[in-house]
């Protein structure tokens, strides 16, 4: 499946965003408040597209798979990063019972 590019419109949008650091042609970086903000509201529940929406990110404009995989992705990445320090914390005898 080709990738689509962001237009240069839709570019400058999308810079205007609090919860976007940078975004080229065919990437979005988000903020660090906002992946914290969206991965706290996505665990107590709330909807991965209706999160983005609210931050000016419609799923419509850069697609639900894009939501979609960023959740996917930084559920994992906090997933290993708990991993990681749980590891940590045992090698060091330091956990709670």
């Amino acid at each position: 499946m080709p990738r689509v590019a962001f237009t240069a419109k839709t570019r400058k949008y999308l810079g205007t965003l609090d919860a976007v650091e940078s975004v080229t042609q065919y990437r979005i970086c988000y903020s660090k408040e906002f992946r914290d903000d969206c991965m706290r509201r996505y665990a107590e529940g709330g909807s991965p597209a209706a999160i983005f929406r609210e931050a000016g990110l419609d799923p419509k404009i850069i697609g639900y798979k894009r939501v979609e995989r960023c959740i996917a992705r930084w559920k994992a990445e906090d997933a290993a990063k708990a991993e990681q320090e749980q590891g940590g914390a045992e090698e060091n005898g330091d956990t709670e019972e």
